[in-house]
């Protein structure tokens, strides 16, 4: 029964904290600060490595770091013969950055 609620308790609190290497949370925070923290908003690859000033390479990998977290999204709608992807900030996105903030 304790173990239990040990578990349950480090369940929930990694849920509500969780902890990104600060290159994420950068690139993180030029995708909230160009989405406006708005969830429908959307976003080139493009811009966030113009904004970076990092390789397109390292930009590739940190999107899809923080896509498999859950903090971004890329979109679904991609216009034909386009070289570009287009990423969203979810809503557990925007509540990292602003936890961070006021940790």
């Amino acid at each position: 029964m304790v173990l239990s609620l040990i578990l349950l308790y480090i369940k929930l609190l990694t849920r509500f904290v969780m902890s990104i290497r600060d290159e994420l949370r950068r690139i993180l925070t030029i995708i909230s600060d160009l989405t406006h923290n708005d969830t429908n908003s959307t976003v080139k690859d493009t811009q966030i490595t113009a904004k970076a000033n990092v390789p397109f390479k390292e930009i590739e990998q940190y999107l899809s770091e923080l896509q498999s977290a859950g903090l971004i999204m890329q979109d679904s709608f991609k216009p034909g013969n386009v070289d570009y992807r287009i990423y969203k900030i979810t809503r557990k996105g925007i509540n990292e950055i602003y936890n961070k903030e006021f940790r």
